[in-house]
């Protein structure tokens, strides 16, 4: 089976076993063993909000360093908008992206643009009646796209079979930038700056994709803190850095905060966020409920990626500057396009389900596996509290089968009843000993 790259990660020695995490994972990948929390990588989606929650701060996710663009002649960069929400003053959002010249990079491009490029492709295909399997599901959540993979296989045909903004403005800007300098492929080294740990994810194993596109992927929050530091260090007002933002209202508030309903106003439009709330949409969806609706933008963080785990500012007045911004965007700027749109918008390949490890390679081992588990399973209290280590009673059912070093008595309320039984049996046994034997041995008879 594929090996899957995560960007999520447990530091054991910080971890207290405290079962937060073990609570919110929406695909059940996070186990408590020994005291520690441990990932299961064949579920784990990289949602990161397993991170949110962690008080110990033992979660973390692995992201890129400024260094690794030392490597590269050329130095593109791909930024998330959401890093506009993170500062105060929204007027000097053209200074803040010249710093990013100071910081060695030759170009910098925003999600958004990707936004301008591909909505009317999403357009024309949401209008095309061929294109059954609807609603539709954009890709621009990695996270979602991983669930729907892991936990929701049969609604892989929901997704729209484009590519992501992400990605989208990644190629526009590579193209572009060759078109400008002449650079070649093995000099340009292409970079995003993430707001979420599930893009982390996307920029090294992309899906539906039979090459990466991006070099390396950055955290919003460290970059943030870059900035802040330069900006701290010279005289801000008086830097004469200034970079164009090549964004429409539309593009950038669709980006940074999932805002559809004005560009599709033609089709039924929705915004889902929060990953419990994508969960019992996908659940519905799944059981035939949903009628009537033509595209999802769906997203796992609250308020979509201004709720991002790498952000620093509060989602809301995030959103709100992200909005005052837009508010100053012309409604559709001319953006040339030195290439066919079509062809930097289409996946290189299907999206397929993400394989889950069978529990036997043989099927009738498996099924008689799975009758094993049932069985656990009923004799488990269905409390799902988590105390045994993991997140629901049919999951400690389940590693009790497959072999994941516990047993039924991991269960705290199996094991109170069982001592509680022994304790009884070991006061019958004592009311029931002989005492000549007992008295032989020196002890008082009773």
């Amino acid at each position: 089976m594929l090996d899957y790259f995560h960007a999520v990660y447990v530091d054991q020695n910080r971890c207290n076993g405290c079962t937060r995490c073990l609570r919110v994972c929406p695909t059940q990948a996070m186990r408590i063993r020994h005291g520690k929390a441990n990932i299961l990588e064949n579920k784990c989606i990289d949602c990161g909000e397993c991170i949110r929650v962690c008080p110990q701060k033992a979660i973390s996710a692995k992201v890129d360093t400024l260094e690794i663009i030392s490597s590269y002649k050329h130095k593109l960069l791909v930024y998330s908008p959401v890093f506009f929400g993170q500062f105060r003053k929204t007027d000097n959002v053209k200074k803040i992206l010249g710093i990013f010249k100071l910081l060695g990079f030759d170009d910098i491009i925003g999600v958004d643009t990707g936004g301008m490029i591909i909505s009317d492709i999403i357009k024309n295909f949401l209008k095309d009646k061929k294109n059954i399997y609807r609603p539709y599901i954009s890709t621009n959540c990695p996270a979602v796209v991983r669930l729907i993979q892991v936990k929701f296989p049969s609604l892989i045909n929901h997704l729209v079979p484009l590519r992501n903004l992400m990605d989208v403005a990644g190629e526009y800007l590579k193209h572009v930038y060759q078109e400008k300098t002449g650079a070649s492929d093995d000099e340009i080294g292409l970079f995003y700056l993430s707001p979420c740990p599930a893009k982390v994810v996307a920029i090294y194993q992309p899906e539906a994709e039979e090459k990466r596109i991006f070099d390396g992927v950055f955290s919003l929050g460290d970059m943030y803190n870059e900035i802040r530091r330069i900006m701290e260090k010279q005289d801000f007002s008086e830097m004469d850095m200034e970079e164009e933002i090549v964004s429409s209202k539309f593009a950038l508030r669709w980006s940074a905060l999932g805002d559809v309903e004005n560009k599709f106003n033609e089709s039924v439009t929705l915004r889902i966020d929060g990953i419990q709330n994508a969960i019992r949409f996908l659940e519905r969806l799944e059981n035939g409920e949903i009628k009537d609706i033509d595209f999802v933008d769906m997203y796992s963080c609250d308020n979509s990626c201004v709720g991002g785990v790498f952000t620093k500012e509060d989602a809301f007045i995030s959103e709100y500057r992200i909005k005052k911004i837009a508010e100053g965007l012309p409604d559709e700027p001319a953006l040339a396009l030195p290439f066919d749109r079509d062809e930097i918008c289409s996946i290189g390949m299907p999206l397929k389900p993400r394989p889950i490890s069978p529990l036997d390679e043989d099927i009738k081992e498996a099924l008689k596996k799975m009758k094993k588990i049932e069985e656990v399973n009923r004799l488990l209290p269905q409390l799902n509290c988590g105390m045994c280590g993991c997140p629901t009673c049919y999951d400690l059912a389940e590693d009790i089968i497959i072999g994941k070093d516990v047993t039924i008595y991991d269960c705290p309320v199996i094991l109170k009843e069982r001592l509680r039984k022994l304790s009884k049996d070991i006061v019958q046994m004592a009311g029931h000993v002989n005492p000549i034997e007992n008295d032989s041995e020196g002890f008082t008879p009773i």
